[in-house]
């Protein structure tokens, strides 16, 4: 009977220890970046350290953006409403203040209209020796522009150019406050230069309203 008795003990303590082992302890807890990271923020707080915000840049007019053309130009791009073109390098461009046609509004049609035309066209003649200092002459007329001529019996004009300054007397700051010119987009003569010695023939040019 003391020999059951102390089968039975030893049996109840052997399953007790047996549950012991088998149970599953909680796994460590895991340390995530994300919560490394919050971790530090919090303690960059409580030494009352703070973060420092940024400037933020002065608004520049794009016209004004200091930039130099220094490759080749691929296009330019003409808006008549803000008297600004646009010319196309590497993958930026540059903005510069243009004057044009004396009567600036609508689209070249005749010879003497003094307007500057609208459309796409593609320089086609590098002038070093021009009126206006130098230039770069524009496509027009196109057949299009021949053809509407025709129908209206007119001649369409043509030496559409961008150029520099035609006196010596104009400022080359604020000489586009004006549209002095017969129909071309007109730069000052430091423009020029820098257009110029990056222009090539066949480039494209749209000029907008």
């Amino acid at each position: 009977m003391k020999v059951i008795s102390v089968i039975l003990s030893l049996s109840a303590i052997f399953l007790t220890c047996l549950s012991f082992t088998t149970q599953k302890s909680d796994p460590p807890k895991k340390k995530y970046k994300d919560t490394i990271y919050e971790f530090k923020l919090k303690t960059s707080t409580r030494t009352g350290t703070k973060p420092v915000a940024s400037s933020k840049p002065s608004a520049v007019a794009e016209e004004d953006r200091n930039i130099t053309i220094n490759s080749m130009i691929t296009r330019y791009v003409v808006k008549k409403s803000s008297q600004k073109m646009y010319v196309y390098f590497g993958d930026t461009f540059k903005v510069f203040r243009i004057s044009l046609g004396t009567s600036p509004f609508g689209h070249k049609t005749r010879k003497g209209d003094n307007k500057t035309p609208e459309g796409t066209y593609k320089i086609t003649f590098k002038n070093p020796n021009s009126r206006g200092y130098k230039s770069l002459k524009i496509s027009y007329p196109n057949q299009h522009d021949r053809l509407n001529a025709q129908k209206m019996g007119v001649n369409p004009g043509g030496d559409i150019c961008i150029h520099g300054l035609w006196w010596k007397t104009q400022d080359p700051q604020t000489h586009w406050k004006d549209n002095w010119t017969q129909g071309c987009i007109a730069v000052n003569n430091q423009q020029i230069d820098e257009i110029y010695k990056y222009a090539a023939v066949d480039t494209e040019i749209t000029i907008l309203p």
